[in-house]
């Protein structure tokens, strides 16, 4: 069979080399070899990781799974049995096995578990195994997403719609009111699909991780952001779980089949202040606000210039106003005066 499909191939290789040989005519041999272009440290850290992943053989599963047996079964002879059992979409699937069968689908490098339990974003494997553990926000009301204006973190199975550079965004509420405080967003947001306006991103208060403190995103540390970017990829799944008080109140407005996952501790993973794009982040964003802080002082000089111009210009009005009066009353002496000359 590799026989018959290579005839082919060298066929149109040899037309592809025909066809396109007189482009090259004029161009020097030397200029026909280019250097490898140049790859920044974060877009490097993901070519390192998705490469390892990319170097397995493919283990997707292609049919649904719909019980916890099936789900076994596949990962058993999968080839990567080594691999399955040292993560925790077995455990998965003993809770939720439709959670498990998506997991089984995924072809992207790595997922995401948001435990609102632990106040923990884990990043593991494809395989299940932990990579990352970040302490994070979420939203300080109780209970699954379900409308605007609820300020909730959302609960369920989700995919990452995109990863964006979130620097220069500023807050809005639902109401359309905008804060001017710069940073609340960090320097990359995660984009949750489905979940409108929601995504795990950095933080100017990184002291909330740990608490539930948010608007309904997912607040992390900057160096952790920074880094959970150079291993995420666009339609990777993320699981958010509810804590065991979300679950109260998911109960008492009849959400039952909300699945609080439960799953073994991930320790925090350290932070990295030296993290590539971390130093100049700060440095830019406080430089930012230098300016914005002499701009304001400027402006509160200028008003404060124009009020003392006010209360000179009424103290001069006062005094023409006093000079006039005093002219107006000289005359009125003066008579006085003469009429006191005349008596005698």
């Amino acid at each position: 069979m590799k026989s018959i499909l290579t005839i082919p191939a060298l066929l149109l290789l040899s037309a592809v080399c025909s066809c396109g040989g007189n482009n090259h005519e004029s161009t020097p041999a030397e200029d026909t070899i280019s250097a490898a272009p140049t790859l920044s440290p974060e877009e490097q850290r993901l070519k390192d990781s998705l490469d390892s992943i990319a170097a397995l053989p493919p283990s997707v599963l292609r049919t649904d799974v719909t019980t916890v047996e099936q789900a076994d079964s596949f990962m058993r002879q999968s080839g990567f049995w080594a691999e399955y059992s040292q993560g925790v979409i077995d455990t998965i699937a003993r809770q939720n096995i439709d959670y498990a069968n998506r997991l089984l689908h995924n072809s992207e490098p790595y997922f995401i578990v948001v435990d609102k339990q632990r106040m923990m974003v884990v990043l593991y494997d494809k395989y299940g195994r932990p990579a990352r553990g970040y302490r994070m926000a979420c939203s300080s009301q109780f209970g699954a997403k379900h409308a605007k204006r609820d300020n909730r973190t959302p609960e369920g199975y989700f995919t990452a719609e995109g990863i964006y550079d979130s620097t220069e965004w500023l807050f809005t509420d639902d109401d359309g009111n905008t804060s001017e405080k710069r940073g609340q967003f960090g320097p990359r947001f995660i984009r949750i699909k489905g979940a409108p306006m929601i995504g795990i991103h950095g933080t100017c208060a990184p002291w909330s991780r740990g608490h539930r403190s948010s608007h309904g995103c997912i607040r992390l540390h900057n160096a952790h952001i920074l880094e959970l970017i150079t291993l995420a990829t666009k339609g990777m799944p993320i699981i958010i779980s509810p804590s065991d008080r979300d679950q109260r109140v998911n109960r008492q407005e009849g959400y039952t089949r909300i699945t609080q996952l439960h799953l073994p501790k991930v320790e925090e993973s350290p932070i990295d202040e030296n993290f590539p794009g971390l130093k100049e982040y700060e440095e830019r964003e406080k430089l930012i606000q230098h300016r914005k802080d002499s701009i304001a002082a400027v402006e509160r000089r200028r008003e404060e210039l124009a009020r003392e111009r006010e209360e000179l210009a009424r103290e001069r009005e006062e005094q023409l106003a006093r000079e006039q009066e005093e002219a107006l009353g000289q005359p009125d002496a003066a008579m006085e005066v003469s009429e006191e000359s005349d008596s005698i």
